[in-house]
C-alpha cells in the first residue's frame, strides 16, 4: 500500500498538479459584507467562507451585498401524493463594489435529493447541503473578484 501512495505522490509531483484551494488562501483580497438578505443558514455560511478567503492586511478591498434565494422544489411524488424527490437550489445575487465601481454577479447551485421524511435528519442534511452550496459559491466568486478590473 505504501508503494502505491509513493508512486501516486511522485506522479503528481512531476505533472504540475497543485491544489485549487491552496492558491485561494493566498489571495490578496479583503472582503467586507455590508448587507445580507435571504436564507439565514446560507448567508451565515457564505459570510464565514468569504471571511476565510479574505486577507485582513490587503488593500484590495471589496464591499459586497448579497441576496440569497433558497428553494426546495418537489420533483416527484408517489402514488399517495407524497413528495419522494426534491430539487434543492439556491441563487445568490452579489453586488460587488471596489473603488466606486459596482458590478453584479449571480451564482447558483442545485442538487436533487430523495425525501427521507420530515425529521431532524432530513433537516440536518439539507442544512449541510446549504453549507456545501456556500463553499461552492465562494469557489466561483473568488476568481471573479481576482479579475474584477478585467470584467
Amino acid at each position: 500500500m505504501k508503494k502505491i501512495i509513493i508512486i501516486l505522490m511522485l506522479s503528481f509531483y512531476g505533472c504540475g498538479y497543485s491544489s485549487v484551494y491552496k492558491n485561494q488562501k493566498n489571495n490578496d483580497i479583503l472582503i467586507t459584507i455590508i448587507d445580507m438578505q435571504g436564507d439565514n443558514i446560507l448567508n451565515s455560511s457564505l459570510k464565514n467562507q468569504l471571511k476565510i478567503a479574505s486577507n485582513k492586511g490587503s488593500t484590495n478591498i471589496f464591499n459586497i451585498s448579497l441576496i440569497t434565494d433558497y428553494e426546495k422544489i418537489i420533483v416527484s411524488k408517489n402514488a399517495a401524493g407524497l413528495a419522494t424527490d426534491y430539487k434543492l437550489q439556491t441563487t445568490v445575487n452579489f453586488i460587488v463594489t471596489k473603488n466606486e465601481i459596482e458590478k453584479k454577479i449571480v451564482l447558483s447551485e442545485s442538487l436533487d435529493i430523495k425525501n427521507e421524511g420530515e425529521n431532524f435528519e432530513q433537516t440536518s442534511y439539507e442544512n449541510s447541503i446549504k453549507r456545501n452550496f456556500a463553499i461552492s459559491i465562494k469557489g466561483k466568486l473568488i476568481p471573479y473578484l481576482l479579475t474584477f478590473d478585467d470584467n
